[in-house]
């Protein structure tokens, strides 16, 4: 049959190999890479950025989709990131595209959609609720100004009147996960938390009651009916406390499974633990994330984590599916517990981003390189050891070459979380790796 195609190669293969990729970056002490980064990024984020603005006028012109993950007010919110960095923005004149993206808040905020609500609260793809926080958020930032001041109160009403759509009951479409449903609907309030706003406790409460109490529920009913048994071999784990899915299956990564709903629990006892019910940390949370610490594959060679339980499949090292959306959940719980076997597992994991977490999809967050680079960026910052931070700067390294390293063209090229926006956030983020944070969940 003969070699196999390129094509071929592509599809056998969804990663690089970082044997074969060679870093260009000399600098091999912590302060002289940290003085390095600009020169090497800046560069880069303005040819980037110039791009978007060039093209934005046409997205806003023929986009129907106002969500953060793909839509327009993921590109907003890389506004409102910008103009945490006053001096860049002057530095690569991007003054236009900053006041560009906030003259489009408003109108994001005028136009969103709430007929889908009983199916979709969460901050990363509703309509709704994606515009109405990145309102809220600009607003802030505006200060005292009584426009100001009854924006920020109007879009903050708005979204904390979408609670009683996270309450409806379990046989309802509305699932727990973080893209679609009642995370992605904490993830928002816990960002309404850190920009300043009164958030009550109870209303909290309310919302992770509902999470807590479906986990327990699908627990049970799977080890009664025997579905539980059947998905977890070869691992010969007890059944978890919290038990979740999403159209039917058990993911276990950030986007539509455990280590996305988890962490956002974390964050909740971090903020405002009094949200929690009384031993809920310690009886079904963290249990439930020692639990998915352990369904890894075996053996030095791939220190993965399966999609879903009951999938073999070792294929996925990406944000969405597999360890660099894990590792910062391990991490949050080695912060809370200070459990040295969940440091560990996030730092072997770390290790298998590092071998294949080049990805052919591309630079963004949620299936690309960049979203990979965080999880090192992660560790770096938890642990302070130099080989991370090294790491991410070649991922950062890769991601310069946005055009090149991809064999797909994103479905929303422009979009935060599948394009254009994401690798610019990333970068960004490594001008100050010690401080960097993935998007709205970290």
């Amino acid at each position: 049959h003969g070699e196999p195609s390129a094509i071929q190669n592509i599809i056998m293969s969804r990663s690089y190999k970082n044997t074969n990729y060679q870093s260009n970056f000399p600098q091999k002490e912590e302060k002289d890479i940290v003085a390095a980064l600009p020169l090497l990024l800046k560069p880069v984020l303005k040819k980037l950025l110039n791009y978007l603005e060039g093209h934005l006028e046409d997205y806003c012109a023929s986009c129907r989709d106002l969500s953060i993950y793909t839509g327009l007010s993921g590109i907003l919110l890389l506004g409102l990131r910008l103009n945490q960095s006053p001096d860049l923005v002057k530095a690569l004149h991007l003054e236009n595209l900053v006041s560009r993206a906030q003259s489009l808040i408003g109108e994001a905020v005028q136009h969103r959609e709430k007929c889908k609500l009983s199916k979709n609260v969460s901050v990363f793809t509703s309509n709704y609720v994606g515009p109405c926080l990145v309102g809220a958020l600009l607003y802030r930032e505006e200060g005292a100004e009584p426009a100001a001041k009854e924006a920020c109160s109007i879009c903050f009403d708005k979204i904390v009147n979408c609670e009683r759509y996270t309450t409806v009951p379990s046989s309802s479409d509305m699932p727990n996960e973080l893209l679609y449903g009642r995370a992605g609907y904490l993830a928002c309030l816990t960002l309404l938390v850190d920009a300043g706003y009164d958030v009550p406790v109870d209303f909290v409460r309310t919302v992770v009651e509902r999470i807590l109490s479906d986990g327990c529920r699908l627990s049970k009913e799977m080890q009664t009916n025997g579905t539980y048994q059947e998905l977890i071999k070869p691992w010969t784990l007890r059944c978890p406390p919290l038990m979740f899915q999403w159209h039917d299956k058990a993911y276990l990564g950030a986007a539509h499974g455990f280590a996305g709903i988890l962490m956002t629990l974390l964050k909740i006892h971090q903020q405002m633990p009094q949200a929690l019910p009384d031993a809920a940390l310690y009886d079904l949370i963290l249990p439930t994330v020692t639990w998915l610490s352990e369904l890894h594959f075996d053996g030095e060679e791939h220190y993965n984590w399966p999609s879903s339980l009951g999938n073999s499949n070792d294929r996925l090292v990406q944000w969405c599916h597999g360890a660099p959306g894990i590792i910062p959940l391990l991490l949050l719980a080695h912060t809370v517990t200070s459990d040295a076997s969940y440091l560990e597992k996030a730092e072997k994991g770390g290790r298998e981003v590092w071998k294949r977490g080049l990805l052919r999809k591309g630079c963004g967050l949620c299936h690309g390189s960049a979203g990979n680079g965080y999880a090192l960026l992660s560790l770096y910052q938890h642990t302070r050891k130099l080989e991370y931070l090294q790491q991410a700067v070649v991922f950062a390294e890769w991601c310069t070459d946005y055009f090149n390293h991809a064999e797909r063209t994103p479905d929303r090229p422009l979009s935060l979380f599948e394009g254009i926006s994401g690798a610019i956030w990333f970068l960004l983020d490594m001008l100050e790796p010690a401080s960097g944070r993935f998007p709205i969940l970290h």
